[in-house]
């Protein structure tokens, strides 16, 4: 695996802070966060692996470390890496040995075949055409980049299964084993990208579902999109549509959308406006919010900001 380095190139702190670019989040933010494909991953997906390859004694075990480091680094890959360093694997069962040359247990390419070739791909519930519209119109107004902290394998499969692949060039996404030792929402992963796609922070969108990586995102100058999920918006939350989304966001504790967060750009506030002066009455202002419940919608945002 080929750790990767940041550095800062000279140009990139000297370019105009026009908006160029808009990062995609795949997980939970290209496809509905609903369809129980997360809940499906990060559970029986990561556990079977855990078990099948790193030799844990069960999957309730395997679900609890899994858990743990989760919720420390935000992506299985860095913490299974995290876990072996820290000595948290279980050991190797009487007379299996690690291949001649191999030092490590863990290689995240591995799970990066084995979740490419194994998960249910069929709960994502194939193209959405509308979100496929948005990256039509998008495609020749901004430079489109995939930023995600699954595996490489494993998120081309992800993007070709929703009909999405086309949009994103390998040079155009960033898988975790892209920037490991890092990961979202690490400040060095989110350099590393800027670096390689040649942009500055302040040119970039990002479009997340992540609270984690929204706030970083906005730390660095970023213009947010928080993607929340079909029926979960608050202006008109469907609470039938909330099991499968729960069950997802079960998997990522601490880490569920919150668009009153001020790093989501746009979010509703008030603004008041002088007393009328013919009959006082005052006047509220609501700001256009970047809150979105599935991808399709980015397209309405851009088109509030000029950008489309």
């Amino acid at each position: 695996m080929t750790v990767a380095t940041c550095t800062q190139p000279e140009n990139i702190g000297n370019k105009a802070s026009t908006i160029t670019t808009i990062i995609f989040d795949v997980d939970d933010t290209l496809y509905d966060v609903g369809t129980g494909f997360t809940a499906h991953r990060n559970t029986d997906g990561a556990t079977s692996f855990m078990v099948d390859k790193l030799h844990f004694p069960s999957k309730e075990s395997a679900q609890v470390l899994r858990n743990e480091y989760f919720t420390k680094y935000h992506s299985t890959a860095k913490g299974l890496a995290v876990a072996e360093a820290e000595g948290r694997l279980p050991p190797l069962p009487e007379g299996v040995t690690l291949p001649v040359g191999q030092t490590k247990r863990f290689d995240p390419e591995d799970l990066d075949e084995y979740w490419a070739n194994s998960l249910n791909f069929s709960l994502l519930e194939g193209p959405n055409p509308k979100c496929i519209e948005t990256f039509e119109m998008m495609k020749d107004k901004l430079n489109i980049v995939a930023f995600s902290n699954g595996p490489r394998k494993y998120v081309s499969r992800v993007l070709q299964e929703i009909g999405l692949l086309p949009y994103f060039p390998p040079k155009k996404l960033f898988a975790v084993n892209d920037v490991l030792p890092y990961c979202k929402p690490d400040l060095d992963s989110f350099h590393l990208v800027f670096e390689r796609v040649n942009v500055a922070a302040d040119e970039c969108i990002m479009v997340e579902d992540s609270m984690k990586n929204i706030r970083v995102a906005k730390s660095l100058g970023m213009k947010t999109i928080l993607v929340v999920g079909k029926g979960r918006k608050q202006a008109n939350r469907n609470n039938d549509a909330q099991q499968g989304a729960d069950d997802a966001e079960a998997t990522k504790a601490g880490d569920a959308p919150d668009e009153t967060d001020p790093a989501v750009d746009g979010r509703n506030r008030c603004v008041c406006l002088f007393t009328y002066i013919l009959n006082q009455l005052s006047y509220v202002v609501r700001l256009s919010t970047a809150v979105v419940e599935v991808a399709s919608e980015v397209k309405t945002v851009l088109k509030e900001w000029g950008l489309l």
